[in-house]
């Protein structure tokens, strides 16, 4: 009995500091999902910046951290006045929470946020530990079973209002902010070919001199900055793709990429997670252009499916030949527009650093993903008048 009663003492002050950290971490996530703010390996363009902003992070358009930070704020309470029945709800929320969370992370969307995955450890941590300490007082089965309940019911509820219920806002639409002046005779307006414009002509692009996905002479054009090595614009990429090939003869996608890395890109900030191969990427990508704009559309697709450098490399070799690449490589065109690529993305992004970027029309810009390809086409018919 003596040495129970010293786990008890022991495990109260553990359990109370667990859940404090529990709340603080849900606080942070929660602020961060409203604010678009960074953390230590969580900024733009990384698997905890799309989960973040993905429909998997709100119920019902709340944000699930909000409702975590309330369910262990709740918890402290309770278990300071020692209500077993509550505490034992309260435990079971946050382990039910928790195993579909993962579960997403896993199965649905097939990539992990490990501060998410932190906040979930926590929550499976004080479910044991909070089932001990009663146990060692008598209590476990009771609590056990009311734990389970509440963990069952949490599961269900949670899965059946996501999967659903109504699909949240996950993107941002909004009219160009930060463009000032006239740029038409910056190197994205720089040919002879068809020019389209945005924002009210300060901004031009010369659509066959440009990098794009579509017919040349389609009606609507819009303009994408994106980064090869960022998981939310390989999702673009196949929403762009279903959007193409839906209206063939009325979309054109201009494809402009902006590296997420240091070596070529010198304005990233703390919140800015690196990709250290995404130049070398980005530029491998506009030698096909330069080289062999028929094969782009093809290697284009390959990077944004994930593949290696390595990969990227050779297969450069087998389109345009080691010589082509070399020279290619050497032509100041290519750094001058990943210049030009990331000082739009920095203009357009007084509201948003969030990658990949769309512009739709004359004064529209997307930020981020929806929350689905059918989303997605919808907004863009919306938007284009399709």
């Amino acid at each position: 009995m003596k040495r129970a009663g010293r786990l008890v003492s022991i495990l109260e002050p553990v359990i109370m500091g667990l859940a404090l950290a529990g709340f603080a971490l849900n606080v942070v996530l929660c602020v961060r999902h409203i604010t678009g703010g960074g953390l230590a390996g969580c900024g733009g363009g990384s698997s905890c910046d799309e989960l973040l902003n993905s429909r998997w992070a709100q119920v019902i358009g709340i944000p699930v951290t909000g409702l975590g930070g309330m369910v262990y704020l709740g918890l402290m309470v309770v278990f300071a006045v020692k209500n077993k029945r509550l505490v034992a709800l309260c435990l079971g929320a946050i382990v039910g929470a928790a195993a579909w969370f993962i579960f997403v992370q896993a199965v649905v969307v097939g990539r992990f946020c490990p501060w998410c995955m932190t906040a979930h450890g926590i929550g499976v941590a004080i479910a044991l530990l909070g089932s001990w300490y009663f146990a060692l007082g008598g209590h476990g089965r009771p609590v056990i079973k009311a734990l389970g309940l509440s963990a069952g019911v949490t599961v269900l509820g949670m899965s059946l209002l996501q999967v659903y219920g109504p699909r949240p806002v996950t993107h941002r639409m909004e009219d160009v902010h930060g463009a000032t002046g006239a740029v038409m005779a910056g190197i994205h307006a720089r040919g002879t070919g068809r020019k389209v414009e945005f924002d009210g002509g300060r901004k031009a692009y010369d659509l066959t001199a440009m990098p794009h996905l579509g017919r040349v002479d389609a009606k609507r054009v819009l303009v994408e900055y994106f980064d090869y090595s960022c998981s939310g614009c390989q999702v673009m990429s196949g929403y762009l793709d279903a959007l193409i090939e839906k209206h063939p003869a009325e979309v054109c996608v201009v494809v402009l990429p902006v590296p997420l890395a240091r070596s070529c890109n010198h304005v990233l900030v703390p919140g800015d997670i690196e990709h250290p191969e995404a130049c070398e990427l980005a530029k491998l990508a506009l030698v096909v252009w330069r080289t062999h704009p028929d094969a782009f559309p093809g290697f284009h697709r390959l990077l944004l499916r994930g593949a290696t450098l390595a990969v990227a490399r050779a297969k450069v070799i087998d389109v345009v030949g080691a010589a082509a690449r070399d020279a290619a490589l050497r032509d100041p065109w290519i750094d001058e527009l990943l210049r030009a690529d990331i000082g739009d993305w920095v203009t357009y992004s007084s509201s948003s650093r969030k990658l990949p970027k769309l512009l739709v029309s004359g004064q529209r810009i997307l930020h981020g993903l929806p929350s689905g390809e059918a989303d997605f086409i919808r907004v863009m018919e919306h938007e284009l008048g399709l």
